[in-house]
């Protein structure tokens, strides 16, 4: 696979990243008023290409050598959860609801989508979009990215269509997967389901796809590119989990009664192995060559504790462990990526935000080829 680009790479030095994170730790003088705290910690960017194998083993170096420690951030997001407005005006957004099969198994057909400026312009009526599908969190329905994130705002400047299906939510969380004890069809419903019928509905460029999601979603958008070659072009991943062998453990995703029970969802993770292993990203990569692939996420720190034990800095530094061994795997296996990684950080929507809207024009501008 071959890329067109305007720069190899963009890699802040490291010994400037830890010199910032550790400027930022004192808390002292945000606490007298004398420096207002930044919105993030220290971020490093990379791009990996084919051929380049001596260039792509430099940039996995830097990323692993990042330190996971508070860097003091926090960001300030004007997202509609925080400012009350409305997080789906029309008439660029409304919630559709998508005819299902009888045989398909899932606890909402409901789907936000998210028009571009001007697509009902009579000027475009002939114009044809790319389309980003956002996949949800365990914790979150179909209206959490319009709603936590700035992508209405964001989105005014970005040419796209964005879809934002329902995925189950907390112990019916879907895990972008038909149950092995039969309950739920989410994959079937997204990719047999809702993608043909966004195309029927919608002005769609052909093949011109991209699949994101935070957290559980991220799981979501690499399965789903790597089971369906040629589906998806672009994959962004924030904040997921590359390798699920960590959830084969309790507790993960969160107490109990928040998160599914992947004994239903995968099988047994011994005598099903090979169903865990198919829904791994991590044995999945060369599956995904094809795909441009968009990894992001903070490096977390410890000693976040709180109320809540998965919007932490804690949980997000336990999911950039799982990145080490895929991203490992990716420069092995020489699998070109873009990688976006913060020093720090949390596992909340406020990051979340900075990772889609970096993303999201470098994919939408390659969709739009």
């Amino acid at each position: 696979m071959t890329r067109t680009v305007l720069s190899r790479r963009r890699v802040v030095p490291l010994v400037g990243l830890l010199c910032a994170a550790i400027s930022a730790l004192g808390p002292a003088g945000v606490a007298s008023g004398q420096v207002e705290p930044p919105e993030e910690g220290p971020v490093t960017t990379v791009e990996t290409y084919v051929g380049q194998e001596v260039a792509a083993l430099d940039d996995y170096v830097r990323l692993m050598a990042l330190p996971s420690i508070d860097t003091g951030a926090r960001p300030r997001s004007s997202a509609p959860m925080f400012t009350g407005a409305n997080p789906c005006p029309r008439p660029r957004c409304s919630d559709r609801e998508v005819p299902v099969p009888p045989d398909v198994e899932i606890t909402s057909n409901l789907v936000r989508v998210l028009l571009p400026t001007g697509y009902r312009a009579p000027r475009n009526r002939d114009r044809r979009y790319p389309v980003v599908y956002l996949w949800n969190g365990v914790r979150n329905d179909h209206d959490s990215w319009t709603y936590k994130t700035e992508l209405m705002q964001a989105s005014q400047r970005w040419q796209a269509i964005f879809v934002m299906p329902a995925g189950g939510k907390l112990e019916q969380a879907g895990m972008f997967s038909d149950w092995a004890d039969g309950t739920w069809d989410w994959e079937t419903y997204h990719t047999q389901v809702l993608v043909p019928w966004i195309d029927r509905n919608y002005r769609t460029i052909p093949g011109a796809r991209a699949a994101a999601g935070a957290s559980m979603g991220a799981l979501g958008a690499l399965n789903y590119a790597a089971h369906f070659p040629g589906m998806f072009k672009a994959v962004l991943s924030i904040s997921g989990l590359p390798d699920t062998t960590a959830l084969i453990g309790e507790g993960l995703l969160g107490p109990p009664a928040e998160r599914p029970d992947l004994r239903k969802v995968w099988g047994d993770p011994v005598l099903n192995r090979a169903n865990w292993d198919a829904h791994n990203p991590i044995l999945q990569i060369d599956k995904l060559r094809d795909v441009d692939l968009y990894i992001t996420s903070g490096t977390g720190y410890t000693g976040d504790a709180g109320s809540d034990d998965v919007l932490t800095g804690d949980f997000e530094k336990s999911i950039w462990d799982s990145h080490r061994g895929f991203l490992s795997q990716l420069t092995t296996k020489q699998v070109p990526y873009r990688a976006r990684v913060a020093i720090g950080g949390a596992h909340d929507w406020p990051y979340f935000d900075f990772m889609l809207q970096w993303a999201m024009p470098q994919i939408i501008r390659s969709l739009s080829r």
